[in-house]
Order: C-alpha cells, then structure tokens, then sequence
C-alpha cells in the first residue's frame, strides 16, 4: 500500500516554516546567512575589543586609524540543505492513520524547507535506501514495506546524508535499540537534528480486556495474549520508558524530539504540538 500527502500536507507547508534550522558549532558551514556572528567570508560588522576575543579578528587599520581597539566580526552561516528520513518498514503502517500522518509529516517539512530556499533531500529507509523526489512522493507516495531492522537501514543511509546537515527522523521506534547509541549515531552526522515518534492510538493506550493473538508485521511471529489489565498496564510502563530514553537522549545532544499520536488533525498537530516544541514556526 502506498500512501500520498494529504492535501493539508501542503497547503500547512504555505503557513508553516522549519524552525529547526541553526547549525551548532560542530556542523559545517553552509550556504544560509544567521544572525549570529560566526567565521564564515561575508563581513558583519566591528564593535570594541573585549577580554576573550580572538586576537586575529582586531581589526590593525581601524587601531591605525582611530587609535581604538575594534574586532572585525564575520557573519555565522547556516547550512541550508534539510534531510528527513522516513521510516518505512512495515509497523509504520500498522494502521492507516499512523502511515498518513507519518507521510504528511515529511511532506509538511520538506515543501516548507524548500518554500525557504533550502536543498531538500527525503529518504526512505530500508535494506536500500533512496532518495525520493517531492513530485515522486505526490504522486505516488510511499509503500510501507520494509523488514529490515531499523538501525542496518540507519547505517546504509550514511553513505546519502552529508555531515552537517539538519536532519529530521521520522519513525514509532518500536524497535530493539539503545537511545544513547541511536542519537549518537545521528547527531555525529547531523548540523542539527529532531525525532518524530509517530504512534497508533492503539500504540499509544491499547485496551484491556480481550484475548488477542498478536501478529509481529515484520517477522510474521505470532503470540496469543490476553489483554488484562497487567499486561497492558506493564506495556505502558515499558512505552514510557522508551520515550522518556529518547527524550533525555535527545537533550543530551541538544536535539529535538516529539513524540505524536495519529489521532487528531494535522493542522492540530503541526501548530499545537510542533510550533510550541519548536520544529516548526509560523511564516
């Protein structure tokens, strides 16, 4: 099954831009002019010497001319080149609205990053990553297909992301994996970086009370349950816990990370949710 931008994807894009945009000193320079003072080539402007300066930014002829001790600022660059990485192995689908929200969320990201002038690269992560083109992914969307574990798809990406650039990862990682060496992994690549947990309701808070056999989508394995009130109150426990991991890993690499549930509307989502964590700003 493949799964297209919804029309609100796109027109939100029109109203929303990335906020996640600075590059931290680690990152490359880049084509983008900030506001902060940097090294880049493009003069800023002079101000008085303090205790602490570089001593190769005093500005001599200045010093020759008025006596006055001055440094020379450079204005800080921005990489202007955006990479979102969409999960599409087979749990991203588990449910219809989770893969749309999931697929529209690339879409809101990447038309709002290029409306900005930034170069937008989307990949889709599996045993063969690629690259696919916005007007690819309008019109044909994408098939969530994949069983390949999730950090093999991470490490065969690598090789298409460049170092510096800022990232945003869409996945519900449900998967086996250690947050810290997740996120050490992707903020070793990353300008600036942000993680977006995309969960079912049924993910999220599951029902007690009935017998279900369970079907894991990607291995095919199969376990017969019954759905009590200690199962599902140890299932959450444990979702917590997952969350609660990536979100201090992600502060301990100064990252983002947002953890959503696909039951309610995009609009709702992206200025509830996204705008006040800070992933996305109104235009």
């Amino acid at each position: 099954m493949s799964v297209r931008p919804s029309r609100a994807a796109l027109d939100l894009a029109q109203r929303y831009t990335l906020a996640l945009q600075r590059v931290p000193p680690r990152g490359a320079t880049g084509e983008r002019a900030g506001k902060a003072s940097g090294s880049s080539l493009e003069f800023h402007e002079r101000r008085p010497y303090q205790p602490g300066d570089d001593v190769r930014h005093i500005d001599w002829r200045a010093l020759a001319r008025s006596d006055q001790l001055v440094v020379r600022l450079w204005r800080e660059e921005l990489l202007a080149r955006v990479e979102i990485l969409i999960d599409t192995s087979r749990s991203m689908a588990i449910d219809a609205r989770k893969a749309q929200l999931a697929v529209d969320l690339a879409a809101l990201v990447a038309h709002g990053a290029r409306e900005d002038g930034a170069t937008v690269q989307l990949l889709a992560l599996g045993a063969v990553p690629r690259v696919v083109e916005l007007e690819e992914l309008a019109r044909e969307g994408l098939a969530f297909e994949e069983r390949t574990p999730f950090e093999a798809s991470l490490r065969a990406a690598g090789g298409l992301q460049r170092r510096g650039a800022v990232c945003v990862l869409l996945s519900d990682f449900l998967f086996p994996h250690d947050a810290r060496t997740l996120l050490r992994t992707l903020s070793a690549r990353a300008g600036a970086l942000a993680l977006v947990q995309v969960l079912a309701r049924t993910e999220s808070a599951p029902a007690s009370g009935a017998a279900r056999r369970l079907v894991d989508c990607e291995s095919d394995a199969r376990l017969d349950l019954l759905l009590d009130r200690a199962t599902v109150a140890r299932y959450r426990a444990r979702l917590a816990n997952l969350i609660s991991a990536l979100a201090d890993e992600c502060r301990r690499a100064q990252a983002q990370f947002h953890s959503l549930v696909a039951d309610a509307e995009l609009a709702e989502i992206a200025r509830a949710r996204l705008a006040h964590g800070g992933l996305l700003a109104p235009r």
